[in-house]
């Protein structure tokens, strides 16, 4: 009995054979026959059909993807499926498939994967003026309590902070010039 697992993700022969069926000029519908006919072997050795499911089409169509972005294929009027000359090539020198692994190689497919799967960057805070403002004095050998902002407020914390890391870079130095 087949199951949605039969045909994985990047499978190579799934991949290779939609590549085939862009040589061939297939549309979807084509393409998703030419995928059922195949045959898959389960953990016995026995020959099991792939069996049309909705996960079975997440998958070609992912496969589709993966091999438009890697510039291997084309789509043409009507959803026709193209292969193009890089996608010849590919196809010669991985007859036996071709994985996310190897799609890894092309940098055209490389480029879209991250600009698609990159990690969010979220503004980094900057520190408000208060923190310069107090490494400056801190520097200046100013006291602690020439601290010019409100106790309670993110600022008086900020300069804080500043003046205290311009007394540790002073140590620093000081230990630095002294060894």
């Amino acid at each position: 009995m087949a199951s949605s697992m039969d045909v994985a993700p990047g499978d190579p022969a799934l991949m290779l054979t939609v590549l085939r069926g862009a040589e061939a000029n297939l549309d979807r519908s084509l393409l998703l026959q030419r995928v059922l006919s195949l045959f898959c072997t389960d953990d016995d050795g026995n020959q099991i059909a792939i069996e049309e499911c909705p996960d079975l089409h997440r998958r070609i169509e992912n496969a589709i993807t993966h091999l438009e972005m890697a510039g291997l294929i084309e789509q043409g009027p009507h959803q026709h499926l193209t292969i193009t000359t890089l996608g010849s090539a590919m196809m010669a020198a991985y007859p036996l498939g071709i994985d996310d692994g190897v799609l890894c190689s092309l940098p055209a497919f490389r480029s879209q994967m991250y600009e698609t799967n990159a990690p969010i960057i979220r503004e980094r805070h900057q520190p408000n003026p208060a923190l310069g403002s107090g490494f400056s004095a801190g520097l200046g050998a100013h006291r602690l309590t020439e601290n010019p902002y409100p106790s309670d407020s993110r600022e008086h914390e900020d300069w804080l902070m500043g003046w205290d890391e311009a007394l540790d870079q002073s140590k620093r130095e000081a230990e630095t010039l002294s060894s």
